[in-house]
């Protein structure tokens, strides 16, 4: 008596018919029909009454299948028994990424993660640079890959990226120039984010003017909607190449230096700085990820991004 066999036999009871059970196991009629009847010599009984309307089980195959269904049941608790056990067993880690960095490499970490680091319960978190630093010394998030990060006490701050901030408009009919005047982008219709926003502090520091001073038309705390702005031509913005790296593909945005003034983020590795799981992270392979998180997003930036 072996699985398949009775899960043939639980399949013809459940649907009163050879036929209908063989189409639904995708297996041919002769040979549903010959396993069991290869189970009934096994156990010397007769497991179903055959008629026209098709079969219904005898006594003892009523017995079979109430236990049959029984070990099916057993296998299945057992294989989350098992499973469970296995997460229960894995390092729980958070790793917070950046809007840009979650477009760029978001989903190939995720897969890296699960296909290459099993011993980590691994979770993904978006959010600005800022939020995922306040995020960590709050103790709710693990580790973060985030741009322009002031030192404080409570954080470990390791910078491993040097990447351009670009200044993006819409694509026009002709080929835009590879850079373009402070003075041209500070006169255009900008669209940024708060005055936490990297490229927002970054260019008010490149061009020489106090971030209150910044001439900015359209405020926006989201990446998406800027983008929506500059794609419609209703404003141009300074944004890093992950956030626009699918679009300026596609021929849709223009990216272009500013001359003389090269705007660059640096990328930090984040944590708490008395996290206490230093070893454990260690010994189940965060630092492996991280460095290969970081490869990831080296080779996406191509020219825009230097590793440190």
């Amino acid at each position: 008596m072996n699985l398949k066999q009775l899960r043939y036999f639980v399949t013809a009871v459940d649907l009163c018919n050879i036929t209908r059970a063989a189409k639904k196991l995708h297996v041919a009629q002769p040979a549903l029909g010959l396993h069991i009847r290869e189970l009934e010599a096994e156990l010397g009984v007769t497991l179903l009454h055959r008629h026209s309307r098709g079969v219904e089980p005898t006594v003892a195959g009523q017995l079979l299948y109430t236990r049959a269904n029984q070990i099916f049941e057993q296998i299945e608790q057992t294989r989350k028994d098992v499973t469970q056990l296995h997460q229960a067993a894995r390092e729980p880690v958070s790793l917070g990424l950046t809007t840009s960095l979650t477009l760029l490499v978001g989903t190939g970490i995720q897969l890296l993660a699960e296909r290459d680091f099993e011993d980590l319960a691994f979770s993904l978190v978006e959010g600005p640079s800022f939020f995922l630093a306040d995020a960590i010394e709050r103790e709710e998030l693990d580790v973060a890959l985030a741009y322009e990060i002031e030192p404080r006490p409570g954080l470990l701050l390791t910078a491993v990226m040097e990447e351009e901030i670009l200044f993006v408009t819409a694509a026009g009919r002709k080929k835009a120039p590879a850079e373009v005047a402070m003075e041209e982008v500070l006169g255009s219709k900008l669209a940024l984010g708060s005055r936490r926003d990297i490229g927002r502090r970054i260019l008010a520091r490149a061009a020489g003017v106090p971030l209150a001073d910044l001439k900015v038309t359209y405020e926006v705390q989201s990446i998406a909607a800027i983008r929506d702005l500059v794609l419609q031509g209703e404003a141009s913005s300074i944004m890093p190449y992950g956030s626009v790296a699918r679009e300026l593909e596609a021929g849709r945005l223009a990216a272009k230096r500013i001359t003389g003034h090269p705007l660059k983020s640096t990328l930090y590795i984040v944590r708490r700085a008395d996290s206490g799981h230093e070893k454990s992270w260690e010994a189940h392979g965060l630092d492996r990820l991280l460095d290969r998180a970081v490869s990831m997003v080296a080779e996406k930036l191509g020219p825009y991004g230097m590793r440190l």
